[in-house]
């Protein structure tokens, strides 16, 4: 974590001086064009750019829809440079906010996604949760259970691997964070079953990465969907898993069938052949039936309102209350699996809260906040005006915005929130249905970030597999894109 640490101050040392060198120019612009401020768009208004958004009438000049397009395309140059983007975007909402005469409105914006419950308590619990579960083991136990069925048939690997990935990315709501806990049990596993490292590395890259968290409520993209469209967690949940799995579904058939011919095609090198056997390391792991239960434990509570109606465990407790109850309850049963460490659960918990605040919820935060300035610029207006026409355009751009800027940026967080942010609250007004809008995004970015050379999974998959990150994102490449195509075809004919 120290190396993390002195890598981006250096980094930032090199690299600050070109994002304020662009943001001084557009707060140039602004100063040099008096006339895009909102008090001379109030004495000359333009009626030809004026919207009517959330029953208000908000015009844009035409130079503060220019200023707005200037600063998104410069932020976007600048993210591909490597620069952080928590501070490119924050940078650059502040020019949004000055052009249209609201800069009082930018602290006000940041006061309320710093202290938002509808994001930080839903995933700072869940985070919580899975330190918790680190502490006590109930992670091994889980992983150990899912990956027991693959030692006696080769045949399951590729897809089991995957699968587990998956379903254990449910559970701990970080890519990074799944693999660290999957790989150095399941990449000796496929090793020895005789795949090469680049192989092995995709597998669990493409598992604990491509979109298994969007079934958990107190995911990211799950919380800001469900707070643009007014759901609740879990009917946010139900409604996108029917695309989730078919992308998903698709990309893993796509993986498997890609290796199975690669593998009739050619022979592992001397130096990549894996073992014959597995080799072993000490007594062998006796898995323990409850504590493997208590990872899925909140989700089951969570997800009971569709089988009970009423749910019989958390009553009519409604809200990011809910989702903290129910990470709570699997914290008490997480101590109970093991006592010994109930000291620590407590510390455990709020450590895995302030992970969440310091790696996930400042990317909201300034997601959010950038967003909100280009919405008061006019700019996404016009531009959801101009493709009203063809409102299946926005489903595409949905889909293909998020996922660019996640490869570029090495996170689905930030664009997955900032597009939402622009298209969930038009998506009706567009024919469009905003569940779905708001899935597509999502699992554009989560399927962005896994062919991301900056994603720290990715990076963590190709440390673990002891391959070159570049050839994990080869094979994991074509599958995904694949699953985005099927994606979107099914977002367009409505399904499911």
């Amino acid at each position: 974590m120290n190396h993390s640490h002195d890598r981006c101050w250096r980094h930032a040392g090199t690299d600050w001086k070109p994002a304020l060198v662009a943001i001084g120019i557009a707060l140039a612009l602004v100063v040099a064009r008096p006339g895009s401020s909102a008090a001379a768009d109030a004495r000359a208004p333009q009626p030809a750019l004026a919207v009517a958004t959330g029953g208000e009438a908000a015009a844009s000049s035409r130079a503060t829809i220019a200023i707005a397009a200037v600063d998104l395309a410069v932020v976007t140059a600048l993210v591909v440079l490597g620069i952080d983007v928590r501070l490119l975007l924050l940078l650059g909402a502040l020019p949004l906010f000055l052009a249209t005469g609201r800069l009082p409105e930018l602290l006000a914006k940041l006061v309320d996604e710093l202290a938002n419950p509808g994001t930080v308590v839903p995933i700072g619990s869940a985070m919580g949760f899975a330190f918790v579960l680190r502490l006590t083991g109930c992670d091994q136990h889980l992983v150990q259970f899912l990956v027991r069925p693959l030692r006696r048939v080769r045949l399951l690997l590729i897809p089991g691997g995957i699968a587990a990935g998956y379903l254990i990315n449910m559970t701990i709501v970080s890519q990074a964070g799944t693999a660290s806990v999957l790989g150095p049990i399941l990449i000796p596993l496929l090793r020895a079953g005789g795949l090469g490292s680049a192989q092995a590395g995709a597998i669990l890259l493409l598992g604990a990465s491509m979109g298994g968290e969007l079934f958990n409520p107190g995911a990211v993209e799950m919380r800001k969907l469900a707070e643009l469209t007014h759901l609740r967690g879990h009917e946010v949940v139900a409604r996108s898993k029917g695309l989730n799995l078919l992308a998903c579904s698709v990309a893993l058939a796509a993986f498997w069938l890609l290796a199975a011919r690669r593998d009739r095609r050619s022979l592992p090198t001397v130096e990549d052949r894996p073992p014959r056997e597995e080799p072993e390391s000490g007594a062998p792991f006796r898995v323990n039936p409850v504590k493997a239960l208590v990872p899925l434990l909140p989700l089951l509570i969570l997800s009971s309102d569709s089988v009970f109606g009423t749910n019989p465990v958390l009553g009519s407790i409604e809200g990011p209350p809910r989702i903290l109850a129910a990470m709570l309850i699997g914290v008490v049963a997480a101590g109970l699996t093991c006592p010994k460490s109930a000291g620590g659960l407590a510390p455990s918990f709020f450590e895995g809260a302030g992970y969440a605040y310091y790696h996930v919820i400042s990317l909201i935060v300034a997601a959010s906040t950038f967003a909100e300035g280009v919405r008061l610029s006019g700019l996404i207006e016009l531009l959801i005006r101009s493709i009203a026409p063809w409102p299946y355009l926005a489903m595409v751009v949905g889909l293909v915005a998020p996922w660019c800027l996640a490869v570029v940026s090495g996170t689905g967080i930030a664009p997955a929130v900032a597009v939402m942010e622009f298209f969930v609250p038009a998506a009706s007004s567009m024919g469009l249905e905003p569940t779905r809008l708001g899935t597509v995004t999502a699992l554009g970015a989560h399927f962005g970030r896994t062919m991301s050379p900056a994603a720290a999974v990715v990076m963590v998959s190709a440390q673990l597999s002891q391959a070159r990150a570049s050839d994990l994102i080869r094979q994991v490449a074509g599958p995904l894109i694949a699953g985005g195509l099927i994606l979107l075809g099914a977002a367009l004919v409505g399904f499911p």
